[in-house]
């Protein structure tokens, strides 16, 4: 009943295509026809370059945007392209790194034998792109016209290695995609009990109200702010079967679906199971993970046609086709002078002088000096939540956004951040020396509670941080088609170990147990020189930040100034922190050394990335995963109505497909919802959406 007067109210709102701006009349945004899915968009005069600074900019005059874009990670640049192309807006995206992506982008580094490897900065495995039903990456890409350039390759499945190198324990067996290969397969071969199948049909039976509405709700029908709901009208029967288990239920973590009410999950391997899947999602037990994303991997991982995907050439494709798609010309074919600005550090948002309106940006260029850019139609944020007050210096838009508080950034500096895992109080033997701490109460935390978004964001869960291990081997007399594209290997076995950190149990989310290891040359032999290979070996959310901490506080330690490193943060060098590195990667090696067993002699260059890595180069604060579920912001809409937030401080969270979709939701903000409508029928009418 709530949701259907909610409903009405959005129907009978007077002010139906109230937006951050005054917009263009409907009838002529959507004149012209945009081009069929999987056509590119004519670019012949676009060079398709990324640039750091405009040809014409000296450091003193002014750029001008419709709308600027602070970060083009995933999020940034999704949203860049729908306001580019689908609703002509002229767009700047500016970027601290000197590579577009975020987390998922690509770099190159050259070995001492003078030969130069490409590798995949972030995630590994995909699922969605080559065949339907799309996730909102693919919808993106499709919507915008640049999905023909990226080729996706599809795989059937990963290798699963258990107690890596372990005479007695160790496990090795494919995790394969599909109907019943998984039921056939690990569960019924590793299951506790013999009741473990029935259970795992039966909860991806109740749980498949949740998969309805992600897998025909697309992600240009949603929309930050009070007329979110006007654009699900049109899939309204979908809409009901997600709110069938109740709103908070379908929009809220998969603890009852684990625990209870709804369903419990009684089988302790397949408890593991759901666990360590849960984990590579969002950095979280299964229990603290979105019921939505649990429930579409389930019916992803297992319906008939299901595969995963891997972009040929890699991830850095993709980055390369969003970013032509903010950089082509619209779909009335004119090119706007959108534009990818790397290592141009955005010190602030400006606002007018009530502080109720985004105006623009205040950017520190990667030579030096700063520069204003205007932004006649508002600001979207792609940045980490954490790092949103900082990015506010007038009183007005923090009282705003503060409950009519202001507090500057510098106070904020000196709380404790709230981190999911926590420094063990005496040292462990076993050398764990971390856990997840449980979630505390939430019922008298007073920023989730109140309309305070700056201070929801401050105290927002942080989960963990990654360690990578990026090597070039020479490949020399061996078979890749003998190998999986994809390994997870648990270092300590699905279970983890017996032991426990202050009555914290190991398990699948165990520090460093889980390790991800992506062998993409598999698939794609052209991502290395003849006679090489790369592989990408991480743990993705199990490594504390709070170990780092020490080694830069270490007397050795000297900090590089940040424009002597890509103008992206302090760097630190100390025989301490190297020594770490080296110490740390140690269950990295062993995963990479359970598929390849003289891996280390075949190196040419391996590369170790800290949470210190992931903190000076992408901007993420403590090195984070991301915010845990609970905690994420329920959509990217602020008390300033041109001001829009997107990543995976939003609904829904953490990793690919979230962020896409938030970028989605933040670009469709930007304009009236009357406009967003007109854009859906013109994307019906080319066979994008439904």
């Amino acid at each position: 009943m709530i949701l259907l007067l909610n409903l009405a109210l959005v129907i009978l709102c007077p002010n139906l295509n109230c937006s951050a701006t005054a917009q263009p009349r409907p009838s002529a945004a959507f004149a012209t026809s945009l081009p069929r899915a999987g056509i590119k968009l004519d670019t012949s005069d676009n060079d398709n370059s990324i640039t750091s600074n405009d040809e014409n900019d000296d450091g003193r005059l002014a750029k001008e945007v419709d709308v600027a874009i602070i970060g083009a990670g995933i999020g940034g640049l999704c949203a860049g392209a729908i306001l580019n192309t689908l609703y002509d807006k002229k767009v700047g995206i500016f970027e601290s790194h000197n590579h577009p992506g975020g987390c998922a982008h690509a770099f190159e580094r050259r070995a001492d034998n003078g030969i130069t490897f490409t590798f995949d900065s972030g995630p590994t495995i995909v699922l969605g792109c080559s065949k339907e039903p799309f996730n909102p990456l693919q919808q993106v890409l499709r919507a915008v016209g640049v999905d023909g350039d990226v080729e996706w390759i599809p795989y059937d499945g990963w290798g699963m290695v258990e107690h890596p190198n372990d005479q007695d324990l160790e496990k090795r067996w494919k995790l394969t995609v599909g109907p019943n290969y998984f039921e056939e397969g690990p569960l019924r071969t590793f299951a506790s009990n013999p009741t473990a199948l029935e259970e795992f049909n039966a909860l991806c039976e109740v749980t498949k109200p949740l998969v309805v509405g992600a897998a025909t709700i697309p992600a240009m029908a949603m929309r930050p702010g009070p007329t979110s709901l006007v654009p699900l009208l049109r899939y309204l029967p979908s809409l009901l079967s997600i709110i069938s288990n109740g709103v908070d239920v379908s929009t809220g973590p998969f603890a009852p679906f684990m625990n209870g009410p709804i369903f419990k999950v009684t089988d302790k391997w397949l408890r593991d199971w759901l666990d360590a899947l849960a984990f590579s999602l969002s950095g979280l037990p299964a229990e603290r993970t979105s019921a939505a994303s649990m429930a579409y991997v389930l019916f992803d991982m297992h319906r008939e046609g299901a595969a995963l995907d891997y972009p040929k050439g890699g991830l850095g494709e993709v980055i390369k086709a969003l970013v032509r798609g903010v950089e082509q010309k619209s779909r009335r074919n004119v090119k706007l002078g959108s534009k990818v600005h790397l290592r141009q550090h955005v010190e602030s948002i400006e606002f007018n002088a009530a502080g109720n309106r985004a105006i623009g940006l205040n950017v520190r260029k990667g030579g030096g000096g700063t520069v204003f850019v205007k932004a006649k139609e508002g600001v979207i944020c792609n940045a980490p939540i954490w790092s949103l007050r900082k990015l506010i210096k007038n009183e007005g838009a923090l009282r705003q956004l503060d409950g009519g508080n202001v507090m500057p950034a510098q106070h904020t500096d000196l709380r404790e951040p709230n981190q999911s895992w926590l420094i063990a109080k005496n040292p462990n033997p076993i050398g764990r020396t971390s856990f997840i701490r449980p979630r505390p109460d939430q019922s008298t935390n007073t920023a989730k509670s109140t309309n305070n978004l700056l201070a929801k964001c401050d105290a927002a869960e942080m989960t963990g941080s990654f360690l990578h291990l990026h090597v070039a081997l020479d490949a020399k007399d061996l078979d890749l088609n003998l190998l999986e594209p994809h390994y997870t290997v648990m270092d300590r076995g699905l279970e983890g170990d017996s032991n426990s950190i202050e009555g914290v149990e190991d398990g699948p989310c165990g520090e460093m147990n889980m390790i991800a290891v992506s062998n993409p040359c598999v698939l794609d032999r052209t991502l290395a020189p003849e006679g090489y290979m790369v592989m990408h070996a991480y743990g993705a959310g199990n490594e504390p930040y709070d170990i780092w901490k020490a080694s830069t506080d270490n007397t050795a330690a000297s900090k590089v100034s940040a424009s002597k490193t890509l103008n992206s943060g302090v760097r630190y060098q100390s025989p301490t922190y190297d020594a770490l590195k080296d110490a740390r990667a140690s269950p990295l090696w062993r995963a990479i050394e359970s598929i390849i067993p003289d891996a280390r002699n075949r190196t040419v260059l391996a590369l170790v990335g800290s949470p210190l890595t992931h903190e000076r180069y992408l901007r993420r604060p403590y090195g984070t995963y991301g915010a845990a579920f609970e905690d994420c912001l329920k959509d990217g809409s602020t008390s300033i109505p041109n001001l829009i937030l997107a990543g995976d401080g939003v609904f829904p969270g953490i990793g690919i497909p979230a962020v896409a979709l938030s970028g989605a939701s933040a670009a469709n903000g930007m304009v009236g919802v009357v406009n967003q409508w007109l854009c859906m029928d013109e994307l019906k009418s080319r066979g994008v959406i439904e």
